[in-house]
């Protein structure tokens, strides 16, 4: 087993990278992706880039503007790959809805990618951008409106995530859409605040990583978690990790700081190690005190 000792000398390697998109301008994008487009050398060769929005009519410009850098990249570094999860709300009222924003957004969204399927066919290889609809739901949402979008998502090979909280869990009751979806994510309170919703998707992906591990103990609970960032584009601060994303512990900020120098400070803050255990902790406290329907 790894000692904590070599373990602390290792210089990290990104994992994820969350952007919480907002109000920013045409300048602090052009900034936000600069800095991206610098972070990807140091991400693993397989990495998920996460980008929020409050909703799609509003993110989805701003995602394709980034996601140009992102093509930018992998065409020049050919053994890399990214899943880029998309997390927004939909507005779904009746069956029109369906069309009107699979048509003029998201299949417009699959075809951005054509070079990277053809690429895939042609080498017979998983493909090298894989796109991820993160669909979060109200209490208002229609479950069978829902599974009629995650069909035409499934029929375009997006491959569609359900963010659920306290008040939408009832949509777990409709057995027909959770066959559709190729992945759930389970708040623990009943709010869909970009906090709340980034702890979420970070502390879920962990623990999953960590359950199959724990009973052969090739995990160190203590260990630090997955190297993530966490950005702000709006205002451009950067955090090192979801505790301190909700804590509000600004490691630097983008427009003001050379990657470099960011990685630098990021590397101080990832060998100290912060409080993971207690963090850890806290993870399977919220999700075994979920009141999760029977059969999940």
């Amino acid at each position: 087993m790894m000692n904590n000792n070599f373990q602390t000398n290792l210089k990290p390697v990104l994992q994820k990278i969350f952007v919480v998109l907002g109000k920013q301008d045409r300048k602090q994008l052009k900034s936000l992706c600069r800095t991206l487009s610098n972070l990807f050398s140091h991400m693993n060769f397989t990495s998920h880039l996460y980008f929020m929005a409050e909703n799609l009519s509003e993110g989805m410009p701003h995602l394709e503007y980034i996601q140009k850098n992102i093509m930018v990249f992998l065409k020049e570094n050919l053994f890399a790959r990214f899943y880029v999860n998309f997390i927004h709300r939909v507005p779904l009222e009746t069956v029109k809805d369906i069309d009107y924003n699979f048509n003029y957004y998201y299949q417009a969204w699959k075809r951005s990618i054509r070079a990277f399927d053809i690429e895939s066919n042609e080498h017979r290889e998983a493909p090298r951008l894989v796109l991820l609809p993160v669909v979060v739901t109200d209490r208002q949402t229609d479950s069978k409106l829902l599974a009629g979008l995650f069909d035409r998502f499934n029929s375009s090979f997006l491959l569609p995530a359900l963010y659920l909280n306290t008040d939408t869990f009832f949509l777990t009751e409709d057995e027909d859409l959770l066959r559709k979806v190729h992945k759930v994510y389970y708040g623990h309170s009943n709010s869909a605040e970009a906090a709340e919703i980034v702890s979420t998707i970070c502390s879920q992906d962990i623990l999953e990583k960590a359950s199959p591990n724990v009973a052969s103990r090739t995990v160190l609970m203590n260990a630090p978690c997955p190297a993530t960032l966490i950005i702000s584009a709006q205002d451009g601060m950067v955090y090192s990790c979801m505790d301190a994303f909700r804590k509000k512990e600004i490691l630097t900020n983008i427009y003001g700081e050379h990657v470099n120098t960011l990685m630098a400070q990021y590397d101080q803050y990832h060998k100290s190690n912060s409080d993971c255990l207690g963090c850890r902790k806290q993870m399977v406290e919220w999700f075994s005190s979920l009141a999760l329907p029977k059969g999940i």
